[in-house]
């Protein structure tokens, strides 16, 4: 009786150091597929290949869900992708829609994206200095999904948390332009000379 509970205990203390082993191996394994994961994003876009690490980008969300920063990363490779193809003028209503429904539910997915991370990062951190660019490019995720009067709201939004973003003064022009709403386009525009002149006296 002594030797069967020996060998169980025996057998049960193996078992034990293989699933520890196990467990301790799987969380190396994930931080070095991380690491690689992240390497070849930033290298990416590094190169301003933002398109090429969306692959890159969706495996490493799928080990690592929460992370804030990857998520905005992700959301500007989504902003900027390039492979999806444009519909022409010579192709017949069906394509067309297809592909520019693609096109809309990529911008409407950088913009969902956008909105959740930019408005969580400002929570927990209200004094990041990349703020207002991650407004900016929220923007514009909106403005390319059709949102012309929330883009505006972001593009004051960012210029507001980061006074070198001139462009947005710019952009806001264009887009009270495009809505027919000439004199406040006209008030854009002054704003944005005087604040390109102000940013060029200060260099």
């Amino acid at each position: 009786m002594t030797v069967k509970i020996t060998t169980y205990i025996f057998k049960l203390f193996l078992g034990f150091c293989f699933v520890t082993e196990v467990a301790l191996a799987a969380p190396s394994k994930r931080k070095e597929e991380t690491t690689i994961l992240k390497k070849q994003i930033f290298e990416y876009h590094r190169s301003d290949e933002e398109t090429k690490s969306i692959p890159y980008l969706e495996k490493y969300l799928t080990i690592s869900p929460n992370e804030l920063y990857f998520k905005l990363v992700y959301a500007k490779a989504l902003l900027y992708r390039t492979d999806l193809e444009v519909p022409g003028n010579d192709e017949n209503i069906e394509s067309r829609i297809n592909k520019t429904r693609a096109i809309q539910s990529n911008y409407n997915k950088a913009s969902k994206i956008f909105q959740e991370n930019v408005l969580h990062l400002e929570k927990v951190r209200p004094r990041d200095p990349n703020l207002g660019r991650w407004y900016y490019l929220w923007a514009f995720s909106e403005w390319f999904s059709d949102n012309k009067e929330k883009s505006i709201k972001l593009f004051q939004k960012a210029v507001k948390l980061d006074y070198r973003l001139t462009e947005c003064y710019y952009n806001i022009a264009a887009l009270y332009e495009s809505l027919g709403q000439w004199k406040d386009a006209e008030l854009f525009w002054r704003k944005y000379e005087k604040a390109e002149k102000e940013l060029e006296e200060e260099e």
